[in-house]
């Protein structure tokens, strides 16, 4: 009586079942596959190896427990979205008319007022007389009834909106406006070019200025107007020096000798 051989090619041991050796079938039944197990497969979350416990049964799908989990949470995720979407785009959108030109469109609330935020805008600036509502501010309202500079400066004084930093072009900017606002004389200067000009020195006590050091230090460099602003001053080059803070401090609005 001939022994009938495995019937995968190559393998030479006695048929046991479904005409392959019992090596072959319980592989089969392990990982519904015949052919040689690969060493290693691809985690299904990080692309990393896998490897199997002993020299048989199916590869793990992950490579940790933590992969699993994550995987696990990304899938159930995906399928919450998926699920959340489609029942969106399957609830009918209520029919508004636009406020402004009339038209009636589908939108994503039936609170929804206007079409288009051009038809909104529109609106708004033919429903009000375009003047902020600061004081004595004739500026064109743009939000809440103020314009721009009004309503940044009610967002500083609420918190909405963080004071800008104070670097050389605000503190340039500052200098500029408080001698505008006198009347006098003004050119466009930045302090950090005067302070380059006087080779950090202090016009008021003749000593070393730091220009690593910042307000709020006694020390810290700042704009002296020579002549004070307070006594006709001008906001000009020949009328501004160097000085530490202090002594700019200390100096007021006198003339120093």
């Amino acid at each position: 009586m001939s022994i009938v051989s495995c019937s995968v090619d190559g393998c030479d041991r006695p048929k046991s079942a479904r005409g392959w050796c019992i090596k072959h079938y319980q592989r089969w039944y392990s990982t519904g596959s015949v052919a040689d197990p690969i060493e290693h497969a691809v985690c299904g979350h990080c692309g990393g190896p896998t490897e199997r416990k002993g020299d048989s049964g199916p590869h793990p799908r992950y490579c940790s427990g933590n992969c699993s989990s994550k995987a696990s949470y990304f899938r159930r995720r995906d399928e919450i979205g998926n699920r959340r979407r489609a029942e969106t785009a399957a609830r009918p959108k209520p029919v508004i008319t636009c406020k402004h030109c009339g038209d009636s469109t589908e939108a994503r609330k039936s609170t929804t007022m206007f079409c288009s935020s051009r038809c909104a805008t529109k609106f708004r600036r033919g429903n009000h007389d375009g003047t902020c509502s600061g004081e004595s501010c004739h500026r064109t309202a743009e939000a809440r009834g103020m314009c721009i500079v009004c309503w940044r400066r009610w967002a500083r004084a609420t918190g909405r909106e963080a004071n800008p930093a104070w670097d050389d072009n605000r503190r340039a900017h500052y200098h500029k406006r408080r001698a505008q606002k006198r009347g006098t004389q003004v050119e466009d200067l930045r302090p950090v070019d005067i302070y380059e000009r006087d080779i950090w020195i202090c016009g008021l006590c003749v000593t070393p200025v730091d220009p690593t050091s910042a307000w709020p230090d006694p020390m810290s460099p700042s704009l002296d107007h020579i002549l004070p602003l307070s006594r006709g001053g001008t906001h000009t080059y020949e009328n501004v020096q160097l000085a530490h803070l202090t002594c700019n401090v200390s100096k007021g609005n006198r003339i120093a000798a």
